[in-house]
């Protein structure tokens, strides 16, 4: 990817419309995005100054210009949340250009229950796939201007991670975190304590009309164990009140089971901290499990330090022993009582449906706040935008699985199909295919549909994954089916909440062994790549820009 071709940020006043034509009328694509108003001459490239923050970012401010300067955000001054404009504007945006190819919100005021608050709210912050490689140095993969989701770039940091881990015994690094003093902590500009605390008055928004209500969807939960440490996740928050905030965790996640462990040792309250709008690196360990706590206490900021490649600046909580991070925009401590529980939800779940509403669950009452003077809130619409980055996510399974199962090739749990795993393998036998499906199927309990095929399909594309169950599957000779196993309890099917019925199937090409054809024919495609191996790059080169830019008159 060139760095010439990403203009500056386009600003959406309340009446700009933007069209098909904004989008790819200059030949930049989702670039394009990033671009004044138009002009008779056409956007003007610029290269990325010099003075453009670079990975590895030191806080979560410094990320967002990257991808500014990247051409990945959009900027709008005002939207009405009480008609959930923000929720519709986004939806929009990923019914264009996917949920890995839309670009980056800012939401700069929005109007909350009757009330104009001052943002900014940030949406996406980690959706388009160029971050992945942004985060990490490295020079995003141009797929073209009107490539929806780009696989490439996400493959690059992923490739990346991946020889990380390998050259790390297995796992990701670990680089110790600094603490340093409140007075060098961004974090404790602006300090509210007991009554002086009101939550409500910063930009947390109500997603959709079927929620409870406002939440604190980005943060990062803190709890302990006296064993095993120190855990921070990404658990919901109700927004309840000024001081008051449901804290929705899961069974089988960690930040549950500390709670819960407190709870039978007599404890009668626990202590939480609350990190939000961190540093991509901070964000990518506290949504995904990037650590085994199987082998004893970890230290969760010091993984984040490893994937940055330096230390993570941390600051002692005001009212607890939680060492949070130092750079975020925000930290909220408090109180959870815990022979005390009370209703939570409903809220939309990240499968893309309703989560149920619970009739006990944890509650925090908060005690301080700290922030930046005008704090930066990060906001997920959950279930319709993904979460952190994926990449690192991915690597450490990946490197795992195909230590274990040499024949892997490649694999890919759909982020936009939640359940839905694909895995490309090298096949050297007969009934490999399923072999490996049922393995996975067994393992991961995220995996409920796992389809394997051949290394010559991308797992990424789900129009090659959806042709080759079409075109490659016999289901009643290369099926596997689970009746009962352990599962994502968010899974809105389920009749018994964490447990699915799961599938395996091997979609690759049959052979004679296995009850195939005697022959399977070749794809067209490959035919014309292998018998006229220059057709496609002539194409390109006469006719690209047609081809790029058919509607645009």
């Amino acid at each position: 990817m060139s760095k010439k071709k990403f203009p500056d940020s386009r600003l959406l006043s309340d009446h700009t419309p933007l069209s098909r034509r904004d989008l790819i009328g200059s030949g930049l694509g989702l670039a394009a995005l990033g671009a004044g108003r138009a002009n008779a001459a056409g956007s003007q490239d610029r290269v990325i100054e010099q003075t453009t923050p670079r990975a590895p970012f030191n806080n979560f401010r410094d990320y967002l210009s990257a991808l500014e300067a990247n051409g990945l955000v959009v900027r709008i001054p005002r939207v009405d949340q009480d008609a959930y404009e923000a929720t519709a504007l986004w939806h929009r945006f990923r019914d264009q250009h996917g949920m890995n190819g839309a670009p980056t919100l800012v939401f700069e005021e929005l109007r909350i229950n009757g009330k104009w608050v001052r943002g900014p709210l940030i949406v996406n912050e980690s959706g388009h796939l160029y971050a992945e490689c942004l985060a990490f140095g490295l020079e995003p993969v141009d797929e073209g201007p009107i490539s929806k989701e780009p696989f490439a770039s996400y493959r690059k940091a992923r490739d990346y991670l991946e020889g990380v881990v390998a050259a790390n015994d297995g796992r990701y690094p670990s680089i110790a975190p600094v603490e340093v003093s409140a007075s060098a902590a961004p974090c404790r500009e602006v300090i509210r304590t007991g009554d002086d605390v009101d939550l409500t008055v910063f930009p947390f928004i109500q997603c959709n009309p079927g929620d409870a209500g406002r939440y604190i969807n980005t943060g990062m939960v803190f709890t302990r164990h006296p064993k095993y440490g120190t855990n921070f996740g990404t658990y919901r928050c109700h927004l309840r009140g000024p001081r008051e905030i449901g804290l929705n965790t899961e069974p089988g996640q960690t930040g549950y089971t500390q709670l819960m462990s407190a709870r039978q040792r007599g404890e009668k309250v626990a202590r939480v901290s609350i990190a939000l709008s961190p540093d991509p690196y901070l964000w990518m360990v506290s949504g995904n499990r990037l650590v085994n706590r199987r082998e004893g206490p970890v230290d969760e900021i010091a993984v984040a330090g490893g994937l940055a490649g330096r230390p993570v600046e941390v600051v002692k909580s005001l009212t607890n022993e939680h060492l949070v991070p130092a750079h975020a925009e925000m930290i909220i401590e408090g109180e959870v009582p815990l022979d005390d529980r009370r209703p939570e939800g409903p809220y939309g779940e990240m499968a893309g449906y309703q989560g149920a509403y619970k009739e006990e669950q944890f509650w925090m009452r908060v005690t301080a706040i700290s922030h930046r003077r005008t704090p930066w809130i990060m906001n997920n619409f959950t279930g319709a935008q993904r979460g952190t980055l994926m990449a690192a996510g991915h690597a450490l399974p990946l490197y795992a699985l195909k230590k274990e199962v040499p024949a892997v090739v490649d694999y890919f749990s759909d982020n936009r199909a939640v359940g839905v795993t694909f895995v490309s393998i090298r096949k050297t036998r007969p009934h490999q295919g399923l072999e490996i499906a049922r393995r996975i199927a067994e393992k991961n309990y995220f995996a409920k549909i796992v389809v394997v095929v051949d290394e010559d399909l991308d797992v990424t594309s789900q129009q090659q994954m959806l042709a080759a169950l079409g075109t490659r599957w016999q289901p009643a000779q290369t099926t596997h089916i689970y009746e009962s196993m352990n599962g994502l309890p968010l899974d809105p099917s389920a009749v018994r909440r964490g447990r699915t019925s799961k599938i395996a199937i091997d979609a690759t090409r049959q052979w004679p062994q296995e009850g195939g054809p005697k022959r399977f024919p070749p794809l067209n495609r490959a035919l014309l790549e292998s018998g006229a191996p220059d057709a496609l790059a002539n194409v390109d080169r006469r006719w690209g820009e047609l081809i790029r830019n058919w509607r645009v008159g």
